[in-house]
């Protein structure tokens, strides 16, 4: 993976990420007091609008990144991070398809059930991707040390 390739995918993931989650919490937790009742926070529509803007990148990086990364780490038989890589990968099918299933429900029910499976494979898949990262920073500065790189 080259170093273009691994900026494009952490900023994509940070954008998206970062609008999800917050577009999350002011959805559920920041509701104000109105003149007729609870209403959306104002920077509600503008986070849902960036994490639908932003998230096509993040697809885009994330197909790039199964040519340059997983499948040569697969063809070398790599293991520092095969499993938080893998429960990151097992992840991304709900997360991208419910994602833009929660888009076209019209049906209140549907979407609920849509927004559940969204929040919580992407969830899943941001602590995958957490711990993947982590594992493999903590390889590279092991490397670094013993003189390996």
């Amino acid at each position: 993976m080259t170093a273009l390739e691994r900026a494009c995918l952490h900023l994509s993931a940070f954008l998206t990420a970062g609008t999800g989650l917050l577009y999350g919490w002011f959805r559920y937790f920041g509701q104000r007091p109105g003149d007729f009742g609870p209403e959306p926070h104002p920077a509600q529509a503008l986070l849902q609008h960036g994490h639908v803007l932003a998230s096509p990148l993040l697809l885009f990086t994330l197909g790039v990144l199964v040519r340059g990364h997983v499948q040569p780490m697969f063809q070398r038989g790599a293991s520092v991070g095969r499993r938080s890589g893998l429960a990151a990968v097992a992840v991304l099918a709900p997360m991208i398809l419910s994602g833009y299933l929660l888009q076209v429900a019209v049906d209140p029910a549907w979407r609920n059930g849509w927004a559940w499976v969204h929040g919580v494979a992407s969830l899943a898949f941001l602590a995958g991707y957490g711990v993947h990262l982590v594992r493999t920073w903590e390889q590279a500065r092991e490397n670094r040390a013993s003189g390996l790189e």
